[in-house]
């Protein structure tokens, strides 16, 4: 199968393709001897499943030991369980963590709006009045599902 046909049938774009072939995670695939990448069906089932343990947020890196595992014989479940544990754990911590931006946010709306009743109103935000005098908000950036940096949260801290 061609790259492009393979790209279709995975729902990856050919640069994906080429990508995770530079990277190790694909054998290179042969060639025509027009200079075309040719796919075996394994290799299709390998795409598959880089695509779909990406998706659970596994990152590059990890994916190699996953696919090392899954070249087994045995295919053990227990380390595959493991990661899954941490990724979950992971997971739930940045939905804590954006919870607690999501209050800050509505704490910091809340003073805007008390702000504009006002005749004379001065932006809190802007003038750094803070809802909460004895903490802060640190901005720190999370690795998104597909692992890209693309997720924002904030993680309260007592000034000190």
């Amino acid at each position: 199968m061609q790259i492009g046909i393979v790209a279709k049938k995975i729902g990856l774009s050919v640069d994906a393709i080429r990508f995770y072939e530079r990277n190790a995670l694909l054998p290179r695939a042969p060639r025509t001897q027009g200079g075309f990448r040719q796919y075996a069906e394994n290799d299709v089932d390998t795409l598959a499943f880089i695509r779909r343990v990406q998706g659970l947020g596994f990152k590059l890196s990890e994916i190699r030991g996953l696919l090392s595992l899954r070249g087994t014989r045995l295919q053990p479940c227990a380390p595959v369980r493991r990661r899954l544990r941490g990724k979950l754990a992971n997971v739930q911590r940045k939905l804590a963590d954006l919870r607690k931006l999501e209050h800050e946010l509505r704490l910091a709306l809340r003073s805007c709006n008390k702000e504009l009743r006002k005749q004379d109103a001065h932006c809190p935000i802007l003038s750094g009045k803070s809802p909460r005098k004895r903490e802060r908000p640190v901005v720190r950036f999370i690795e998104g599902t597909r692992g890209a940096l693309n997720t924002i949260y904030s993680e309260q801290k007592k000034l000190n």
